[in-house]
């Protein structure tokens, strides 16, 4: 054997991915077999690109059995398995293949790789780590087995293993992947012929429901793997994370809590469960003991300064991006702003390219800054402006709605000769009040995807609002909006609403806020005068300005509401805050009584109750209405302590 290094891959139906994988190991292996398992799609002509190695191979739902006919191809010492859906990175390359040439392929041995799946978007970077045995000796004695999840064996007893730092990525489950395969029907279809199924069978069958959305199968599954699994085993601590997250989605707080507690004296140096414990308080509006949480787990990640010492079990979000992002949530919530400001612009730093996060972090700087201070803000996180940068905050500068950052990011992108799409224009062309540019550029748009198309039916609908032009309405894709949403429009733009028209109040709601956003105000005013349903919307706006720390505005609308008697229960509650941040103690618990009395059913209306009132009578009496309403979380010790 001269080649070192083989690439063995089984594949169906991945035009989509399979270029990207195959593109990432130029120049790493040697040759490249790939066992085409019934495609219909462009698969197997985008595998001749790359290979001359490429088979056919009649299915029998056993993907072992697939992959030992892809490695009884290959022809080199070691051989590299991946996904369709996964890639690696070319600057390993020269590192990984120095490594394999020092080793001895004559023995049977495995190496275990991390894997990075990315979950959500990819473009989110939000991922967990996983490992798995994906580089092996060619050598007749080993092989897969297994129709599922299938693992790597050796014939005459066990395969020597060693782990290496050599990154796949993987991108199977983002919602992109997930959206065009059905592969959880397939694999539960395969795992239903096992028989005498491990603790592993059980942990995969859980992820599959996992997948679905049945928790309480995802979990049946989780909790007969956990019982008998070892803590050793590489999959274990999937599992423990895998059945908290059922946990939560089951609402079933007081078992999560407990495996949470446990995890946290097992792994005590590390961030995971630390975060968790954050998102049990969080669940439970006890902020103060979660923002401790979060912060002990954000510590754990900084103070390890040696960049191959890890802090996480699974993931490095644990210790970094997600308890940053829920303690800006908490900070915003309690009119934290500087907090907030500085959760976000952390977050930025660990994610550049986040755009919820700087559109959240532009939102709260709106609001209490000048154009020019954001500018200067925004160099700190972009120092060095490009033209990707600058057409990105051009076009976060259209999502606030924020005429003056988004003209001067408009400049920038002249600047650096950035072509802008017509959908960009329209939008801006909004902001700026200019309906010549904006008739300019909708007439170009012939294309635009899915969510182009959603955007630009609401831009369309604030184009009729702002230039009082109903013919907008023609270009809205009866595909993407209801008949009750155009029916809307069609209402408000004559005037003939009343008290019984049945209307979309979501759109309603979304075309008053952005026009708010934009400094629209005239037209603001029109649209709301325009609408019957007063009450519904003062109230809606009054909560949407609350969660913006536009307090003034929201309690302009809570007021009327008070004084009509129809403010709601979320207005209450706000509004108890606000005197109980201030230390008006009395005044806030009584909002709150009002609250629980409109909605018994929030469970962070009680906490907020339990932590203020200092009577024991009424306590005792509010806690037992809490218990009434939640039983299952009697047991669970921070609420006893409240």
């Amino acid at each position: 054997m001269n080649k070192l290094l083989s690439l063995c891959m089984i594949v169906k139906d991945e035009e989509k991915t399979l270029r990207r994988c195959l593109e990432s190991v130029k120049g790493l292996v040697d040759e490249i077999i790939v066992v085409d398992t019934g495609s219909t799609d462009k698969t197997v002509e985008i595998a001749s690109e790359f290979t001359e190695h490429v088979y056919p191979f009649q299915w029998i739902n056993d993907f072992a059995a697939a992959k030992n006919e892809a490695i009884s191809k290959a022809t080199a010492k070691w051989i590299l398995v991946l996904d369709a859906d996964e890639y690696v990175q070319p600057d390993e390359h020269i590192r990984l293949r120095e490594h394999l040439q020092s080793l001895d392929h004559a023995e049977p041995q495995g190496i275990i790789l991390p894997i990075f799946n990315f979950l959500g978007h990819v473009k989110d970077r939000r991922f967990i780590e996983s490992t798995a045995i994906r580089l092996f000796t060619n050598h007749p004695d080993v092989y897969f087995f297994r129709p599922i999840h299938e693992q790597i064996t050796y014939r005459h007893g066990e395969i020597h293993l060693a782990n290496y730092h050599f990154k796949i990525f993987h991108t199977g489950y983002t919602d992109e992947t997930r959206g065009r395969k059905d592969k959880s029907t397939r694999n539960l279809s395969i795992f239903e012929s096992l028989t005498n199924k491990t603790d592993y069978d059980f942990f995969t069958l859980g992820n599959e429901y996992m997948i679905l959305n049945d928790y309480k199968k995802a979990l049946y599954y989780y909790e007969r793997a956990y019982k008998k699994a070892k803590k050793n085993e590489v999959w274990y601590l999937h599992c423990v994370n895998s059945m908290i997250n059922a946990y939560f989605y089951l609402d079933r707080y007081k078992e999560a809590s407990d495996l949470i507690e446990e995890s946290i004296q097992t792994w005590p140096h590390f961030s995971d469960y630390y975060c968790y414990r954050g998102l049990v308080y969080s669940h439970f509006g006890l902020h103060d003991q979660a923002i401790r949480s979060f912060n002990q787990a954000i510590e754990i990640g900084e103070k390890t300064t040696d960049k191959n010492q890890r802090f996480w079990l699974i993931s490095p979000i644990y210790g970094s991006s997600l308890p940053y992002s829920k303690l800006s949530n908490i900070y915003s919530s309690v009119h934290d702003m500087p907090n907030a400001v500085y959760c976000l612009t952390k977050l930025m730093q660990l994610m550049p390219d986040d755009r919820l996060v700087l559109y959240q972090l532009l939102m709260i700087l709106v609001s209490t800054e000048s154009t020019s201070s954001i500018v200067e803000f925004l160099k700190k996180i972009y120092p060095e402006m490009t033209a990707a940068s600058a057409l990105l905050l051009f076009q976060m500068g259209l999502l606030v709605g924020k005429n003056e950052i988004a003209e001067h990011y408009y400049k920038e992108c002249v600047n650096f000769g950035i072509e802008i799409s017509s959908f960009n224009y329209v939008q801006y062309a909004l902001i700026i009040n200019n309906q010549s540019l904006f008739d300019q550029h909708l007439a170009k748009i012939d294309h635009a995807d899915e969510q182009e198309e959603t955007d630009l039916s609401k831009t369309l609908f604030l184009a009729a609002c702002l230039w009082k032009n109903s013919s907008y309405l023609n270009f809205v894709s009866s595909v993407k909006e209801s008949s009750l949403t155009q029916t809307t429009m069609k209402h408000i733009l004559s005037g003939s609403l009343t008290k019984d028209t049945d209307i979309d109040l979501l759109i309603i709601i979304k075309l008053l806020i952005d026009l708010f956003k934009m400094g629209h105000f005239e037209v603001y005013d029109w649209l709301i005068k325009q609408l019957p349903h007063q009450d519904s919307i003062a109230n809606l706006l009054g909560d949407y300005f609350y969660t913006q720390n536009q307090i003034e505005l929201a309690f302009d609308y809570y007021s009327m509401l008070l004084q009509k008697n129809t403010l709601q229960a979320t207005g209450y509650e706000n509004i108890a805050r606000l005197y109980l941040q201030q230390g008006e103690v009395t005044e806030g618990l009584e909002f709150l009584r009002t609250a629980l009395k409109l909605n018994p059913n929030n469970i962070v209306s009680y906490t907020l109750f339990l932590q203020y009132n200092s009577d024991p009578q009424e306590k005792a009496q509010y806690k037992e209405l809490m218990y009434n309403q939640f039983p299952h979380y009697r047991g669970l010790s921070f609420i006893k302590l409240l």
